[in-house]
C-alpha cells in the first residue's frame, strides 16, 4: 500500500492475553477433543450407575470408569477438528460427570435415582452446560471468524532498519510479509479465504512519537491507501507506505490483520525506531 499517512485514531493497548486464545481446530483442539469424549463417557457411567446397573460405591470402583474415559478421549483425537467444537458443553459435563463418580465413590451419598447426588448432578450439568457454553467457547476455541490463528504468517519493516537516520518529510516504509501477503484491506469476510487467514491481509501501521527516557507517546493510526496491485486476488509480498514524520525520535510499527481488519492469533507485528533530523 502507497500512501501518505495521516493520524485518524488512537489505538487501544492489546487486552492481555488476547493473542494466546485458542482458535477453532487449532492449538489445543486434541485435548479439548479428548475431554468432550471422556465427559460423554463418563456422564454414560453415571446415567448407568443411576439406574442401578452398576455400582460406585468405593474408590476402587472408580477404576473401570476413568480408564474407558481415558481410552475413548485417546481415540476421539483422532476427529479434534469436529469434536472440539463441542468444548463448551463438553468440558462442564466431564467435570461434573467425575465430580459425582468421586463423590460416590468417597461419600455415604447415593448415585442412585431418586437420590440428592444423581438429581443433584443433573442439575448442575444442564445449567453449567447452558450458563457456559458460550464463555468457554470464545476463551478456548472460538470459530475461525472470531479470532483467525496466524499460522506461520510474519511480516517486518525492510527498510529504514531499526535506529537509522532518516532526513525530516516523508519516510518511505517498506514492508515484507512472509507466509503471508498483503491485499487492499477492509474487506468483506465472504471475499476472503476463510482457510487462509494470513492471506491478503489487512495492513495495519501505527507511529508513536518516543520520549527521552525511551516511552512512547501519543500512539496513533496512520491512514494508508490501498496500492492497485495488491488485491485480494493477486496480493503482495512487499508494499511501501510514506509516512510525514517531523523532526524527532518515531516508532513506527506495522501489524498484519486478516483483509477484513479482524487482529491475528498470535499477534504478526514487526517495528524500528527511527530519528528524524
Amino acid at each position: 500500500m502507497i500512501g501518505t499517512a495521516l493520524p485518524v485514531e488512537v489505538v487501544p493497548a492489546v487486552v492481555p492475553g488476547a493473542t494466546t486464545v485458542l482458535a477453532h481446530a487449532g492449538p489445543g483442539s486434541t485435548w479439548q477433543a479428548m475431554v468432550v469424549v471422556a465427559g460423554v463417557v463418563l456422564a454414560g457411567y453415571v446415567v448407568v450407575a443411576a439406574c442401578g446397573r452398576i455400582s460406585i460405591e468405593r474408590p476402587d470402583d472408580l477404576v473401570v470408569p476413568v480408564a474407558a474415559a481415558a481410552i475413548a478421549g485417546g481415540i476421539g483425537v483422532v476427529g479434534h477438528a469436529i469434536i472440539s467444537d463441542f468444548i463448551g458443553w463438553g468440558l462442564p459435563l466431564a467435570v461434573t460427570a467425575l465430580l459425582t463418580l468421586t463423590l460416590a465413590a468417597t461419600t455415604p451419598l447415593d448415585i442412585r435415582l431418586p437420590g440428592p447426588l444423581p438429581m443433584g448432578a443433573l442439575a448442575v450439568a444442564l445449567v453449567s452446560s447452558v450458563a457456559l457454553y458460550q464463555p468457554l467457547t470464545i476463551a478456548l476455541h472460538p470459530p475461525p471468524e472470531f479470532l483467525p490463528l496466524a499460522e506461520d504468517a510474519r511480516i517486518g519493516i525492510e527498510a529504514p532498519a531499526d535506529d537509522a537516520t532518516v532526513p525530516t518529510g516523508t519516510v518511505e516504509v517498506t514492508v515484507v510479509a512472509h507466509e503471508a501477503s498483503i491485499g487492499p484491506g477492509r474487506v468483506d469476510l465472504d471475499e476472503l479465504d476463510a482457510t487462509r487467514p494470513a492471506h491478503a491481509g489487512e495492513l495495519v501501521v501505527r507511529r508513536a512519537a518516543v520520549a527521552d527516557d525511551g516511552t512512547t507517546l501519543d500512539r496513533q493510526r496512520v491512514e494508508t491507501g490501498p496500492e492497485p496491485g495488491c488485491t485480494v486476488t493477486d496480493p503482495c509480498k512487499r508494499t511501501t507506505v510514506d509516512l510525514d514524520l517531523e523532526p524527532g525520535t518515531w516508532r513506527v510499527t506495522v501489524e498484519l490483520r486478516r483483509g477484513d481488519g479482524t487482529e491475528l492469533a498470535p499477534t504478526v507485528t514487526d517495528h524500528v525506531t527511527v530519528e528524524v533530523e
